[in-house]
């Protein structure tokens, strides 16, 4: 059975866009932020954000994993926050998937982020997990990693998931490029997040007016910014580009 594919992102970054390809694909099964539940809502969560609410054991990570890696016909596709898998995070574990990543200038990623989370800390910005989990990724397989940068897909998604799709050997769908704009059931607990995602009907180039950070923010952004660097050097070529 091939290896499930992980799309692993920091909050803001497009990632659900890059999802939503792989949710009108035929071929795939697609998981949404699974680990989202176990980080927030598990008997093991590392969060203390939504305590107010019962935690579940259901979302305990094994658990979670093990529905991840079931047997099934179709391929699976997971779409996730490296920070979420803080705890499981080693060798082991990302041997288990193909390990892609998707990042984005963390100017926009902080701002936005703020806009919906004004108290969010500095794990919950994602830059040191990814960095990290993409640290373990190279070190199991350099030649199996792929590195996205979120703003050249929303203005060049044809060449991106061509790209994408060629270094893993899966085949490239150009009708999955577009849908009907709809509510997806995967991502109800999240609906406010995705609101953009589910009112759209293909990839928009994304909005690339540099926002204007508070000193408040300043520090979050400084603190992200060398793991960006780090990733975006090994983006699919000609992606990535450097904050201004």
């Amino acid at each position: 059975m091939d290896k499930p594919i992980a799309l692993w992102s920091v909050p803001r970054s497009i990632s659900t866009a890059f999802e939503r390809v792989f949710v009108e694909r035929d071929d795939f099964e697609v998981f949404h932020e699974p680990f989202g539940d176990s980080y927030y809502y598990s008997e093991e969560r590392l969060s203390t954000r939504y305590s107010d609410v019962e935690p579940n054991a259901e979302y305990n990570y094994e658990n979670v994993l093990a529905r991840i890696l079931a047997p099934r016909e179709e391929r699976v596709f997971v779409k996730d926050m490296a920070y979420y898998v803080k705890g499981l995070m080693d060798r082991k574990f990302v041997s288990q998937f193909k390990n892609t990543f998707i990042i984005r200038d963390p100017k926009y990623v902080i701002a936005s982020l703020h806009r919906m989370w004004p108290d969010f800390t500095l794990e919950e910005t994602g830059f040191e997990q990814l960095y990290r989990l993409f640290r373990h990724a190279m070190a199991v397989d350099p030649e199996d990693v792929v590195v996205v940068d979120a703003m050249t897909f929303s203005e060049n998604p044809v060449g991106v998931l061509t790209a994408y799709c060629e270094h893993l050997e899966i085949p490239f769908r150009a009708s999955s490029l577009s849908w009907e704009a709809e509510e997806v059931p995967e991502w109800e607990r999240w609906d406010e997040w995705h609101e953009q995602a589910q009112q759209s009907t293909g990839i928009e180039p994304a909005e690339r007016k540099d926002p204007e950070l508070p000193p408040a923010l300043q520090q979050a952004y400084d603190y992200c910014l060398p793991y960006y660097y780090q990733l975006a050097a090994r983006a699919i070529p000609g992606t990535a580009r450097p904050p201004k």
